[in-house]
């Protein structure tokens, strides 16, 4: 992750671990990190294919705690592309502004669906 994400890279999503947040003393519960994965996801997703939904998380990894009141950034990029579904990359890196501490990474599949919810093939 030292290449990726890039300074000039923008988020997907920015947020702040608000102490309602925490899981015990000033660290924030692992669960609502990984729900801005998934916000940031979708937005990604979109992004790349248009409507489209979740199929796997293929791996996460925590690689620091992070503390309440910490800037969070999530950012994604497209890591591979299949007939109807891709996979992105994401880092959630606290303090995107200053020292970008890594906080999490992780490997979504994404499948693009029509309007009735079914697979449809990406364009081109």
């Amino acid at each position: 992750m030292a290449d990726w994400p890039a300074p000039d890279n923008r988020p997907v999503i920015l947020t702040v671990a608000r102490p309602s947040d925490a899981a015990m003393g000033s660290t924030v519960f692992g669960g609502w990190i990984m729900a801005q994965f998934d916000h940031a996801a979708g937005r990604a997703g979109r992004a790349v294919a248009g409507a489209c939904l979740i199929r796997a998380v293929q791996e996460m990894v925590f690689h620091a705690p992070l503390t309440v009141g910490s800037d969070f950034a999530v950012f994604a990029r497209e890591a591979g592309r299949g007939r109807t579904s891709f996979t992105l990359e994401l880092a959630g890196v606290a303090d995107p502004d200053g020292d970008r501490t890594p906080i999490a990474t992780a490997r979504f599949v994404m499948v693009a669906i029509d309007a009735a919810g079914s697979p449809r093939a990406l364009a081109a």
